[in-house]
């Protein structure tokens, strides 16, 4: 296990991981957002003197107090008593200053220059954050991957769009300062990824919700689109995405507003404020219509969607997948957002602009002790391996499933290519349009079409159309 590493800021101590790999805790990857860095862009950290013991996760950021004044009673989104594991404290204490990153490494020692695999927590861009237990990376490193988890800024704190701040830089743009967190996070493990064994040329970045948007953003951004490998986009659409991105006139405007209701006069009195008074006001906008990325011309030239279908994304090894409740078969999906209809039309792109053709999954495992189905952001603990962190009666097989999954995301973190041994074949995705079945039965290629009575195609080429057409 590796004890101490230096990296470009200062020397780090690990901790060991519950299952005994080193586990660095709460690494800064830029100056603390807060004062006069509040709504600028992320700044690269301070240097230490002496070792810095990385034994505490970072704050999460600020954001809407689900947990209230809680620390023994606490339930899950699902109303049962959250499991309290071991070396992971709940709920998060949160803040502006928020910028960390943890790092589990299976390295021996700085030499064995394994696969990186840096992980972006979904929330809407609004909520949660990178050290929950349900993103442990010690699954992943025990098939030989280095996982990097992140917190970044989130809504108001991460995406606050007005006039003035744009004034106050040399690109006229303001807002996606939580995606410019996290270009500095892949630039740092880019940087100091090697001495603690991993390969800064192979680093895959994964994402889930919008997470998994995110992660196709730092595809496409020519800030970061080069430290990208491999890109896997979980249950976040595709092309015509379930994340909204609003104009920027749009959010001026909405920042604008704020400003006025704040009692504030400019953005010098903003910053002054306490982040819980902007967190506060930030909530009363609702989850669905709160800040968030947006084609700004500088982090993101145009519009992602655009970029996509015109081929302004190289060409990259891609992982886009969704769980079968989000619109491979006839339910109705969360949100009202067909993401699975999103995710083919993406594969789609690929094979018309002659790109490497993307692995096209949907989870498909009904969650056991209720009736809730298979939505949302429940196959985020068989990734993680984290089953044991919910109260649901999991069983063996859905324990194999979670390793299943964890070898065919480690193999694709290792070469692009999310085939091995003792795997079913995961096929391309292609003109047949099969997409691998994650299941607790023999994972299989499976054409989810017919179970959408053949109106898929019909609507991903809408989907297309929509953006092809566009004038850039």
């Amino acid at each position: 296990m590796l004890d101490i590493v230096k990296t470009k800021y200062g020397c780090l101590k690990s901790v060991k991981s519950n299952a005994g790999f080193a586990l660095f805790r709460g690494v800064p990857y830029a100056k603390p957002p807060v004062g006069e860095l509040r709504w600028k862009p992320p700044v690269e950290p301070q240097c230490w003197e002496g070792i810095r013991l990385c034994d505490k996760y970072g704050d999460a950021c600020a954001q809407f107090d689900r947990w209230g004044s809680a620390t023994d009673d606490v339930t899950d989104d699902t109303d049962h008593p959250y499991i309290m594991i071991k070396n992971y404290p709940y709920p998060p204490k949160m803040s502006e200053d928020c910028l960390y990153l943890n790092i589990y490494t299976p390295a021996k020692s700085e030499n064995d220059r394994l696969p990186v695999m840096m992980y972006i927590h979904g929330g809407g861009l609004q909520q949660w954050y990178g050290s929950d237990y349900e993103y442990c990376g010690d699954a992943l490193c025990k098939q030989g991957c280095i996982v990097v988890s992140i917190t970044y800024r989130l809504n108001i704190f991460g995406y606050f769009v007005h006039p003035e701040l744009a004034k106050e830089n040399s690109h006229n743009t303001s807002g996606n300062y939580g995606l410019l967190d996290q270009i500095r996070a892949l630039k740092w493990i880019y940087e100091n990824i090697a001495g603690f064994g991993g390969d800064p040329d192979n680093i895959t970045v994964f994402g889930q919700s919008a997470g998994g948007r995110s992660a196709l953003a730092l595809a496409v951004s020519p800030l970061s689109r080069d430290l990208v490998r491999h890109v896997s986009i979980q249950s976040a659409g595709g092309i015509g995405s379930m994340m909204r991105e609003d104009s920027r006139e749009k959010l001026e405007k909405t920042g604008q507003e704020i400003m006025k209701n704040l009692g504030c006069r400019n953005i010098e009195e903003m910053r002054q404020l306490s982040w819980q008074s902007l967190r506060d006001e930030n909530d009363k906008l609702g989850f669905f219509n709160g800040f968030g990325m947006y084609a700004d011309g500088y982090v993101i030239p145009y519009d992602i969607d655009e970029m996509i279908v015109k081929g302004d994304i190289g060409d990259r090894d891609i992982i886009i997948g969704c769980t079968v409740d989000e619109g491979a078969n006839e339910k109705e999906p969360m949100f009202g957002s067909n993401t699975c209809r999103q995710a083919r039309a993406f594969g789609k792109a690929m094979l018309r602009l002659g790109k490497k053709p993307v692995y096209r999954y949907v989870f498909d495992r009904p969650q056991p002790g209720d009736d809730i189905g298979t939505p949302h952001s429940c196959d985020n603990r068989y990734q993680f391996g984290t089953l044991d962190g919910s109260w649901r009666p999991y069983t063996e097989e859905d324990w194999q499933l979670a390793e299943t999954m964890q070898k065919y995301w480690a193999n694709f973190a290792r070469s692009g290519d999310p085939n091995g041994e003792g795997l079913e074949t995961w096929e391309t995705y292609d003109d047949r349009e099969l997409s691998l079945r994650l299941c607790v039965d023999k994972c299989t290629m499976v054409d989810y079409n017919s179970e959408t009575k053949g109106m898929l195609g019909e609507i991903e080429e809408e989907i297309l159309n929509q953006f092809s057409d566009k004038e850039v």
